[in-house]
């Protein structure tokens, strides 16, 4: 008896052990029934809110601009986006690649053959030195290595003037990307609960867009001209010495790019640090108290809001990504020009000096180290604004 007893109680405990594994099972099934749905609908609603962001914003302008670029002539700028979010493009995507070869090609080319002026002027040069002595006077040797000389700084000029032409058009390409965009990402940092961020920074970074803009464009390449004049008076003749005055605006233009690099660098960092807290603390206050003193439904707008502002940060992160990218794309060909002329007459300098007249060369030295300057004055705009939109996309109200 007392063993059939145990036999039906060892049976009735097990039955019931296997109900609650089956209830425990179902309730696990539930569970992540109801987790997939509320992802699904997070998800869905976060595209949603990103899609009717993304619609909103005008990026007409923007495009605008690309289209007279080589790189981004192409580009659907919105639709790359979308493609972006979804995972189904690169950031690098953005560059055509076909047509930087082509274009680096071309320069390639074109350096090529201002080399090949230069090396045939010097060689000119070089035998009508040589041939000195057959003539009764020296003064047509002169008269003919002057005009040597004119020819010479008439192929420089032209290249000088292309170089300050794609600087000039370069930057004012780079402070037209930025005035497009800061005021997106400051939009966006709005929405994205950065409020007193925005308010703050927004008249940092337009002053500082519109005080580099004048002295770059009005001062820096206005000296860089004046000391290719100087120097081209003081390589004329022996008896007229401005190489000093002439290393003396280089060197000024050195200084005042230096200036502005540090002091515009110094500025938005130290705003960017210090205003994000106080919209951080902002946010999380009202989140708190949403979410416990509203019944019922506090925390799903929390939740809302959480989602709301993470999508326009999202957002905000990938125009700034894709600002960056923009950027570097835009100076990318100008910089390969800028330096493939420099290199050009550095190897043309040191060619000429043995060959050539003394001052040719020299020109020629002088001339690079000016181009030098202007390649520095482009780099100089280019990692500051750069730094600058790297700054807006990496701030954000998480901790």
């Amino acid at each position: 008896m007392k063993n059939k007893l145990k036999i039906v109680l060892i049976t009735l405990f097990f039955i019931i052990s296997m109900n609650n594994i089956s209830f425990a099972n179902q309730n696990d099934e539930n569970k992540n029934n109801l987790s997939t749905e509320e992802y699904e609908v997070s998800n869905e609603t976060s595209q949603n809110y990103i899609n009717k962001q993304l619609e909103k914003i005008n990026i007409g302008q923007l495009e605008q601009e690309l289209k007279n670029n080589e790189l981004f002539k192409d580009l659907n700028l919105k639709q790359y986006i979308k493609d972006l979010i979804k995972g189904e493009a690169k950031l690098t995507d953005l560059i055509n690649i076909q047509s930087l070869k082509n274009l680096i090609l071309q320069q390639l080319s074109a350096s090529l053959k201002v080399i090949i002026m230069i090396i045939v002027l010097a060689l000119l040069s070089s035998i009508l030195k040589s041939l000195e002595s057959s003539f009764s006077s020296g003064e047509v040797t002169k008269i003919v290595n002057y005009i040597i000389f004119i020819t010479m700084v008439t192929l420089v000029l032209v290249n000088f003037k292309d170089v300050l032409s794609i600087a000039y058009t370069t930057v004012n390409s780079i402070i037209s990307i930025v005035n497009i965009l800061i005021p997106i990402l400051l939009s966006l940092m709005v929405v994205g609960g950065l409020t007193a961020t925005s308010a703050t920074l927004s008249p940092v970074f337009v002053g500082g867009v519109s005080v580099i803009n004048l002295v770059f464009k009005n001062i820096i390449f206005t000296l860089i001209t004046l000391a290719f004049c100087v120097l081209v008076v003081n390589n004329l003749s022996k008896n007229i010495k401005l190489k000093r005055f002439s290393e003396l605006l280089k060197k000024a233009n050195i200084v005042i790019v230096g200036a502005v690099f540090i002091i515009y660098l110094g500025l938005i960092s130290i705003q960017g640090i210090y205003v994000t807290s106080f919209d951080k603390f902002t946010v999380k206050s009202a989140k708190f108290a949403v979410g416990s003193f509203i019944p019922v439904i506090g925390n799903f707008v929390s939740d809302s809001v959480d989602i709301l502002l993470s999508s326009s940060l999202l957002i905000k992160n990938i125009f700034g990504s894709i600002g960056l990218i923009l950027l570097i794309g835009i100076c990318l060909v100008p910089i390969i020009k800028i330096f493939s002329i420099i290199i050009v007459y550095k190897i043309g300098a040191a060619i000429v000096e043995p060959i050539g007249e003394d001052n040719i060369s020299s020109f020629m030295d002088e001339t690079s180290k000016l181009m030098t300057v202007i390649l520095v004055s482009v780099l100089a705009v280019l990692i500051m604004f750069f730094i600058t939109i790297s700054i807006l996309t990496s701030l954000s109200i998480a901790s």
